[in-house]
């Protein structure tokens, strides 16, 4: 095996290392090279040898105070022009195209509340809408019927669903279309997010993010989602045509505010996220991991109101005074009496603990979400799923709304 070193470049390893990559890939007329072996964010990165052509070496490049070093190594024969040259040509041609070839990425995607509910679900039907920071959000004019299977089991016929999907949108300027796709799902998931505390249901993706360009056809909802041909006994075929009694859907303005707010406060920006983590846990059938969920996005919000504090055991002691529980109720505080935080505090922390500390499930999910019925013992189960459960993602949506439109 052998090496040359060809330079160190002036690249920012971390925030220009795949725009470099694509382009020196491009620089070979490849869309992208075989990689060797990645580096998850540390050095070295190896790249090539090329798909096509004559060049069969591979260049490694490793982070350096000047920028990435670069080199040749090839595993047979020894040091050749032919083999060096090309390298360096086209290391020079993609820093040199730094930043200099991006253009405008547009996508869209199809959202929707989550298909869990029997029956209509009329939120986002003939929504009247506005962007929600860069996601643009349309009404996809169609109330989508779908087949969804119960519980994922064989043995159980699909249930019928209709929700109202809307079509989001959204502009990216970029290289290339492989990083729009991450920096698109990131968007939409917070547009979700807050579509969720707007309306108390969970808002999901319900396509990937798709490249529209000037002469492609713009996204359309689906009229039917699942078996071909599929209908209700007795019932036409579904056209999906909106009702004429269809409600509409407006933004509050605090929903409008919030993209700026949440870039301005991470703090605040990861309690909107956990509780939207914890909606998607409780749809999905996991109502103790949702309860965690739910009590730390709380917790995170409480942590505002109630900073860190040195423990007093004694005048050397370095450790912190555990405040989380503090910080908890004085988030509620912020839209409950003092009388209806005693009563969830309690019990809904104590709970918390049990599954944060000791992985204890006090819901459905230990008989996957089936509630067991009895004329002669409570309901434990469907009681923490629906009361315990539902107090809290309340409480959780209060809070975090209330903290927007402040």
């Amino acid at each position: 095996m052998w090496e040359q070193d060809i330079g160190v470049f002036p690249v920012r390893f971390r925030d220009q290392g795949d725009e470099f990559a694509h382009h020196v890939s491009a620089e070979f007329g490849d869309p992208r090279f075989m990689t060797a072996e990645g580096s998850n964010g540390s050095s070295p990165v190896e790249l090539g040898p090329p798909l096509s052509g004559e060049v069969s070496t591979r260049l490694v490049i490793r982070s350096h105070e000047g920028g990435v070093a670069c080199t040749v190594a090839g595993d047979n024969g020894t040091v050749s022009v032919e083999e060096v040259e090309p390298w360096r040509r086209a290391v020079q041609a993609a820093v040199d195209a730094l930043g200099r070839r991006d253009r405008v990425f547009v996508w869209e995607a199809i959202i929707s509340t989550y298909p869990g509910p029997l029956g209509f679900d009329r939120v986002g039907a003939r929504a009247g809408l506005r962007a929600l920071g860069p996601v643009a959000l349309a009404p996809g004019e169609v109330l989508m019927r779908e087949f969804v299977p119960t519980r994922e089991r064989l043995d159980q016929g699909p249930g019928v669903r209709h929700t109202f999907p809307l079509i989001a949108s959204g502009a990216v300027s970029c290289y290339a279309w492989d990083p729009v796709v991450s920096a698109a799902h990131w968007d939409l998931r917070r547009a979700c997010a807050l579509l969720s505390l707007v309306t108390g249901r969970l808002w999901i993706p319900r396509t990937y993010p798709a490249h529209r360009t000037e002469n492609s056809e713009r996204l359309h909802v689906p009229v039917v989602v699942g078996p071909p041909g599929k209908t209700l006994p007795g019932e036409p075929d579904w056209d999906g045509r909106v009702p004429a009694n269809a409600m509409t859907f407006e933004l509050p303005e605090w929903a409008v505010r919030a993209w700026q707010i949440l870039d301005a406060d991470p703090e605040l920006d990861t309690a909107v996220g956990a509780h939207y983590e914890a909606l998607r846990l409780d749809a999905h059938g996991h109502p103790s991991l949702a309860h965690l969920a739910f009590v730390a996005a709380i917790e995170g919000y409480g942590m505002r109101l109630v900073p860190d504090a040195p423990c007093r055991c004694h005048a050397e002691c370095t450790h912190g005074k555990g405040v989380a529980a503090a910080r908890f109720r004085k988030a509620l505080k912020t839209v409950m009496t003092q009388k209806e935080v005693k009563q969830l505090a309690g019990v809904a922390y104590d709970l918390r603990s049990f599954t944060g500390h000791r992985g204890t499930l006090f819901g459905s999910e230990r008989t996957f979400g089936f509630w067991p019925m009895s004329l002669f013992k409570p309901d434990d189960d469907s009681l923490f799923d629906v009361h315990v459960v539902g107090e809290l993602r309340r409480a959780s949506r209060q809070i975090l709304t209330k903290a927007l439109d402040d």
